[in-house]
């Protein structure tokens, strides 16, 4: 096998790895800057519609029923507040979330006191890994959280001009939030659902509208929108009029994002450290110092060779 084709192989090899180490950041920015189409009709992961039906979430559902039915308190109020933030607000997502850590749970006990046949200290093993086991979905429904909340950040401001718009135009609170709603759902699915839901609680559930919109900032647990329903509130209260608190909010709303992304943009360069050592320093260098490296070995060669005789 020739040297250039081992090279070329050993070349693509790094870029297909460093193009694998770079996916997230790639999609980060394809998320940030790319134009997203949603056509109507189309399921989106912020509609809060209730679990697909399989056999497995089937499994998962009717081991968590037991578990709740035998342990209630596994379904403390920080597992329901994930979960309601993550936009799982059913009690079959409850059951099957709660399957989940029970399946893992007892995996890992079952596998330790497989292991403990030989050696009874993987039976005190299995203790903490079925904790670690009942913990991790925590961290992955934490991660959904976030993602969800930034994907709310994104669409506020968005939202915000669209009601001070309606505003402006003389529409009252509740009839701008209807006609925003209907208007941007393509474009911003995420609010538009929750918008969608406080019109429910107005109008199907009889519920005021400072509880409606206090519900609304509590369920998506995003101090933006929190800040902004409470502005909101307050000016419904007052009577005035609900265009300029509107504006105070969207402004220092997009200064906080754009301090956010320049702060994003500041830490390029130290994130790019790592890559440029890893992967461009030795395309660099092994052409710069191979050639040098060959000379001085074949130079030191019969020196070395006389000192040993």
């Amino acid at each position: 096998m020739s040297p250039m084709f081992i090279g070329l192989l050993t070349f693509g090899g790094c870029i297909v790895f460093g193009l694998l180490v770079m996916q997230p950041l790639f999609t980060q920015y394809v998320d940030q800057y790319a134009v997203r189409v949603r056509p109507k009709g189309k399921d989106d992961e912020a509609d809060g519609e209730g679990p697909k039906d399989s056999s497995i979430t089937q499994l998962l559902r009717t081991v968590g029923e037991l578990v709740l039915s035998v342990i209630p308190a596994v379904a403390d109020r920080r597992t329901v507040e994930l979960l309601t933030a993550a936009n799982y607000r059913s009690a079959q997502h409850l059951a099957i979330y709660i399957g989940i850590k029970s399946i893992i749970a007892s995996g890992a006990v079952f596998l330790g006191l497989m292991a403990s046949t030989g050696n009874a200290f993987n039976l005190i093993l299995a203790v903490p890994t079925a904790l670690l086991g009942w913990m991790l979905p925590n961290f992955f429904l934490a991660g959904r959280v976030k993602k969800r909340q930034d994907l709310i950040l994104r669409e506020l401001p968005t939202i915000i001009d669209l009601l001070i718009v309606c505003a402006q135009a003389g529409l009252g609170l509740m009839m701008g939030v209807d006609k925003v709603s209907k208007e941007i759902g393509d474009a911003c699915p995420i609010l538009a659902e929750e918008m969608r839901q406080l019109i429910s609680d107005v109008k199907i559930f009889a519920k005021s509208v400072p509880i409606a919109l206090r519900e609304m900032g509590e369920r998506c647990q995003v101090d933006e929108l929190i800040s902004m329903a409470s502005a909101l509130i307050a000016a419904e209260q007052k009577g005035s009029d609900i265009a300029y608190p509107l504006k105070q909010q969207a402004e220092a709303l997009r200064d906080r994002l754009k301090r956010k992304k320049e702060e994003e943009a500041a830490k390029v360069p130290v994130k790019m450290v790592p890559v440029i050592m890893l992967f461009v320093m030795p395309l660099i260098l092994a052409p710069m110092l191979g050639p040098a490296v060959v000379t001085i070995v074949n130079a030191l060669g019969p020196i070395v060779g006389g000192l040993g005789k």
